[in-house]
């Protein structure tokens, strides 16, 4: 099956995966980035500790820890597609239903059953559009897709800056309800992956598929029935897949836990210098919109230098960028500085998503992706309740919380560099070998 994937020309059908997969991507993100906007006013109203807000704000990454590996493992068991749809329900209602919560517990057990759906969905939707796409430009679809977080995380950004300071928290979170719209989409345009039908014997499914991508051929029929093996996390401990887990294992923790410990604090952060709410909302919007070249910088460059040489070294200017945040006076210099860090850390998300399903072989690889994201969100978890540790610490100073920063991207940018393996170029069926 790989062959005819590999070579069909893109078209119209490859692109419409790209939208309507980015469009549930880009309101994963609005979901999960609106309490960043709103955690001043949430703070004040519950009378919260800056660590009890960190531990509010983790919340969501515990979700996602929990549903990267258990919605990864079901992308294996069921399909890629009904996954997908399941995660989007399960990352927008229960964002929704959050404006009714009426204290931190409640709040913190619907942003959990939220965070579930958040990274199954990435998990999912990052491994189905990898298998439609053939290797030459692989990497920089699913770059492009994880760019679209950019876009939903502004929105999340602008929606609180335009409600919050007049009608308050809670209505800012009633509009992830819109996420729905991408449901039907889903369910008219994406079919699931060839791969995966091959991988289960269903032949039928595949011959409909590829006359709608425009191949018309005819399975050789009858086959005898393909066994497929259980998938298992061991599998990801087998010779074969060892290194690259533990490569994969280590950077998925270091960038989440840099990403969210930075990214949901951040609006805090520059309140907390004295900015008021509206002034620190623009600057959190100035910052995060560096994140959109990022990732177009990424997804440029990805086909040309390669998953590794390209991760490695974004995720070293992004701790370059930390240092030089932790050193900045200035509100231009902590705006500049900022702008670095946004740049170069999420622009090692989009390579990140496109190298991460490609080093597992099809019967494990939604399992594959699944764990590494949800060992990432142990970073992610620790990130936020860190920062609030810290605050709560050093009295706000945040000299001590960037250096961390510094230290764990470069952390990520030195395993890259001495267990990855390069994958540009290469069909999936070749890598997993």
């Amino acid at each position: 099956m790989s062959e005819y994937v590999e070579k069909v020309k893109l078209s119209w059908f490859h692109y419409t995966l790209l939208i309507v997969l980015g469009l549930g991507w880009a309101f994963d993100a609005m979901c999960a980035g609106l309490i960043s906007t709103t955690t001043p006013l949430i703070q004040k109203e519950w009378a919260l500790s800056s660590t009890e807000l960190g531990m509010l704000l983790s919340c969501w990454l515990i979700g996602m820890f929990l549903g990267g590996v258990s919605i990864g493992y079901l992308a294996d068991r069921i399909g890629r597609k009904k996954t997908t749809i399941l995660a989007l329900l399960l990352y927008s209602i229960p964002t929704a239903l959050a404006t009714l919560s009426k204290g931190p517990a409640e709040m913190g057990i619907l942003r959990l059953i939220a965070g579930i759906g958040s990274s199954g969905y990435m998990v999912v939707a990052s491994t189905l559009l990898s298998e439609y796409i053939p290797a030459n430009r692989r990497g920089r679809f699913v770059a492009l897709l994880e760019s679209t977080w950019a876009f939903g995380w502004l929105l999340a950004v602008y929606l609180g800056r335009m409600i919050a300071p007049i009608h308050g928290w809670r209505p800012v979170f009633t509009t992830s309800i819109i996420a729905l719209i991408v449901v039907p989409l889903i369910i008219t345009l994406v079919p699931e992956s060839l791969r995966y039908l091959e991988e289960k014997g269903r032949e039928e499914e595949i011959e409909r598929i590829l006359s709608r991508i425009g191949i018309s051929i005819e399975l050789k029929a009858p086959k005898e029935k393909k066994i497929t093996r259980k998938t298992s996390i061991a599998d990801l401990f087998s010779r074969e897949y060892r290194r690259r887990t533990v490569m994969l294992w280590i950077h998925w923790f270091c960038i989440v836990l840099a990403y969210w410990g930075i990214f949901l604090w951040l609006p805090k952060i520059l309140y907390s210098r004295g900015l008021s709410l509206v002034k620190s909302l623009n600057y959190t919007i100035l910052i995060t919109l560096a994140q959109i070249p990022g990732y177009w910088s990424g997804a440029l460059l990805i086909e040309k230098i390669g998953r590794k040489p390209l991760l490695s070294t974004y995720m070293t200017l992004a701790g370059i960028g930390s240092l030089f945040f932790a050193m900045s006076r200035s509100e231009l210099s902590v705006l500049i500085w900022g702008s670095v860090i946004s740049f170069f850390n999420l622009g090692a998300w989009g390579a990140t998503y496109a190298y991460t399903p490609e080093l597992y072989p099809t019967r494990v690889r939604g399992t594959g992706a699944g764990s590494a994201n949800s060992i990432g969100r142990i970073g992610g978890i620790i990130g936020p309740y860190l920062v609030g540790a810290l605050l709560d610490i050093t009295g706000g100073n945040v000299y001590p919380i960037f250096i961390v920063f510094m230290v764990i991207h470069l952390v990520s940018a030195i395993t890259i560099a001495t267990l990855g393996i390069e994958t540009k170029g290469k069909a999936l069926e070749e890598i997993s070998r």
